[in-house]
């Protein structure tokens, strides 16, 4: 099933450069962390972005360490294959 979720990138080490990416549902969430050009080719290549708004995102994540997307749609199972894993839900 195909729903719209919110995307959060925040930078998680300097040095090697990481970033943690967290996808919510609702109260479901998954999470996955990527070095700088895996997360570049993550986002470029899973959304279909506009280039404008993918550039304002990472501009965002560069300056301020942490950026957030909205209403952007993937399916549960889509995740899984990407790596994603499955947060704990705080029900």
């Amino acid at each position: 099933m195909l729903m719209s979720g919110t995307l959060h990138i925040f930078r998680l080490k300097a040095d090697p450069l990481q970033y943690q990416v967290n996808y919510n549902l609702g109260v479901h969430s998954w999470v996955k962390v990527f070095d700088a050009s895996g997360l570049d080719e993550f986002l470029r290549h899973s959304w279909g972005l506009p280039d404008s708004e993918l550039e304002a995102m990472l501009g965002e994540l560069r300056a301020m360490g942490q950026t957030t997307e909205a209403f952007l749609d993937m399916q549960e199972s889509h995740l899984a294959e990407m790596g994603f894993a499955e947060s704990p839900s705080e029900e």
